[in-house]
């Protein structure tokens, strides 16, 4: 299962590869979810799928400097907002969350601005694009503890780590796959902003803030319609993907950390190269192509304490303690999440994976990756975007017609409540 699709279809689900999500677990646990925690020296956990033994160490290290005990359960990122929100006061004091969830439970009221003293300690540690992802309308509600973004998968054999950095030197010298045919926008999406336009405003948190319907929007489209008729692109679909890199139809392509592996196996780990996004010529202008950018957080749900201070203040300590550096560091060797801590990021053992190194430059800045948007918009963005992209791709839409289609997109989004 490629968990990043889940954005698309579900709404949220942003995971490396290792930490894939899978079952939630059986009825019996979801009882032991709703009934535990009542405990005022007990304080709930709500971790990823598979990740609890990862934390044994650093929860039994907050139990003993804290004198709290924890329950740590394994929960799904992407049913986060819809478990707390159906009712806070019995879920998690504490959980891991895909940081596009952040705006709606904001808004709800389910949680709160984190203390100063943390936001400092999150402002001075975390990169500047992990901070934007823990922050909502420019102040702190969550603890970041990884990055993710898409790079470029490509065979050595057949393109050079220089040709690589254009797109048009890709497609005439080699093959570039791309699932244009049935557009994937959380892939596609960001070339609008790559030539300077915005979702949501320049922070994404502006409903009205959509800026499609111009003359680069236009070209956008026409580039996507482009390349139907480019002897380097090929048409690929979800499914395919990998076939066609392993036999090689297709020398690079775009995706995330959850396809490595088996990229690895299509083409062999020695011939596999990795890369930031290329860049790509768009109307007449070079530009960097950009990707979104997801930030895994923890946050503190402060209804199970029901008032009691002493409790809300441990579970903050125990956020904090979960996403510190030695728990990056251990994050990273245990599950392969690319750290958001700016001295873990810069670490041998880091930089010396070559994935992980690419995601880092990536989400370095926005040069490369936009945050993605923690709006509820967002859910009318994945349906309406991808159906432009696809059908200016097939050819069902004119290109006379494309300024039309992109104002009444950028209406259509800005009117979704």
């Amino acid at each position: 299962m490629k968990s990043w699709q889940k954005v698309i279809v579900g709404g949220a689900s942003l995971t490396l590869a290792s930490a894939l999500l899978v079952g939630c677990g059986s009825g019996s646990k979801d009882k032991m979810e709703s009934t535990s925690g009542s405990d005022s020296k007990t304080i709930k956990l709500w971790v990823p799928t598979g990740a609890k033994k990862s934390y044994a160490d650093v929860v039994a290290k907050f139990e003993k400097d804290s004198g709290y005990k924890v329950k740590v359960i394994e929960s799904e990122d992407p049913k986060a907002q819809e478990k707390i929100k159906k009712d806070a006061s019995t879920a998690a004091d504490v959980f891991s969350l895909p940081h596009d969830q952040l705006g709606q439970l904001v808004e709800s009221g389910t949680i709160q601005e984190v203390p100063e003293k943390y936001t400092k300690e999150i402002a001075g540690t975390a990169t500047d694009q992990a901070v934007l992802g823990a922050q909502y309308k420019g102040k702190t509600y969550a603890f970041p503890f990884g990055i993710e973004s898409q790079v470029l998968f490509y065979n050595k054999t057949k393109l050079a780590a220089e040709d690589v950095a254009s797109y048009d030197t890709i497609t005439s010298k080699a093959t570039f796959g791309g699932t244009f045919k049935q557009a994937n926008a959380y892939a596609t999406g960001p070339l609008f902003m790559s030539v300077g336009n915005t979702l949501f405003g320049k922070n994404g948190e502006d409903v009205k803030g959509t800026n499609w319907g111009n003359e680069k929007g236009v070209a956008v489209l026409k580039w996507i319609a482009d390349q139907a008729s480019n002897k380097g692109f090929v048409s690929l679909d979800a499914n395919n993907v990998m076939s066609k890199f392993g036999d090689g139809s297709v020398a690079s392509f775009e995706s995330g950390p959850w396809d490595y592996e088996a990229a690895q196996k299509a083409i062999g780990k020695e011939n596999l190269g990795v890369a930031v996004y290329p860049k790509v010529t768009i109307g007449g202008e070079t530009v960097q192509q950009k990707a979104f950018l997801g930030v895994k957080l923890y946050a503190v749900n402060q209804a199970p304490a029901k008032g009691d201070t002493k409790r809300i203040a441990a579970s903050y300590k125990l956020a904090s303690y979960l996403t510190n550096a030695e728990s990056q560091a251990n994050q990273f060797k245990t599950r392969n999440i690319v750290p958001a801590n700016k001295d873990v990021q810069s670490s041998e053992t880091v930089q010396s994976n070559e994935l992980a190194k690419t995601v880092i430059t990536m989400g370095s800045s926005s040069d490369y990756t936009v945050v993605m948007p923690k709006l509820s918009q967002m859910g009318t963005f994945w349906t309406e975007s991808a159906a432009i992209l696809s059908d200016a791709f097939n050819g069902k839409i004119k290109e006379s017609d494309y300024l039309a289609k992109l104002q009444q997109f950028d209406k259509d989004i800005a009117a979704t409540k």
